[in-house]
């Protein structure tokens, strides 16, 4: 959350005109490598991830003046990521006729792990969570990346996502419903506090 802090900060500085050039930096580095994995996830090539976040951050530091609507830099850097990226697969003609983001593909590396378990523990977890996660639809899976990777809201997401705000609730928490019974079902306990933990901080949000 003291990420989340910094760059609204920053953002809002950056619109301002206050330090253009070292507000916009600090904005580029703290979300360029969460971009990358967000598109990366969707089976996009690593080159194009960093043209479309190139394009992106070009364009929102020649035309500044036209954000200054904007106050919420995370819901709308990944939601233009997005659109960038389909721009420029429909440009290289890379993109299948009927391709669209809610069918897509999404998997994703847990780095939530690394705060709640023992290092001894992680990778051998991460494992097993990755596998489970393969098991919920892609939107679930995108949707659990962008509340607990990302720390964003539900309002965003549902942004992000195109469906409304208890849409995307119900999207996170039948997610982690499933994940909850196939963990109590395989019997590791280490797993099964862990999603409880995620169960538990979902109802609190």
């Amino acid at each position: 959350m003291k990420e989340k802090y910094a760059a609204d900060n920053f953002w809002q500085k950056f619109l301002d005109g206050q330090d253009d050039y070292e507000a916009f930096s600090r904005i580029y580095n703290l979300y360029i490598n969460d971009l990358l994995s967000y598109g990366i996830s969707f089976g996009f090539a690593e080159e194009t991830c960093r043209d479309a976040a190139h394009d992106l951050f070009f364009k929102i530091f020649t035309e500044k003046n036209r954000l200054s609507s904007i106050k919420n830099p995370t819901s709308y850097l990944f939601r233009s990521f997005r659109n960038h990226l389909f721009n420029i697969q429909k440009r290289q003609n890379r993109l299948s006729p009927d391709f669209t983001f809610e069918t897509s593909t999404f998997t994703t590396e847990i780095t939530i792990l690394d705060s709640m378990i023992s290092e001894e523990e992680t990778q051998k977890l991460k494992r097993i969570v990755e596998d489970l996660l393969k098991e919920l639809t892609p939107r679930q899976r995108e949707a659990i990346y962008l509340r607990y990777m990302q720390e964003m809201d539900y309002e965003d997401i549902a942004i992000l996502l195109n469906m409304n705000v208890n849409s995307a609730r119900r999207l996170v928490s039948r997610g982690i419903d499933s994940l909850r019974d196939k963990t109590l079902s395989m019997g590791n306990e280490s797993l099964i506090v862990l999603i409880f933990l995620l169960a538990a901080y979902i109802k609190g949000a």
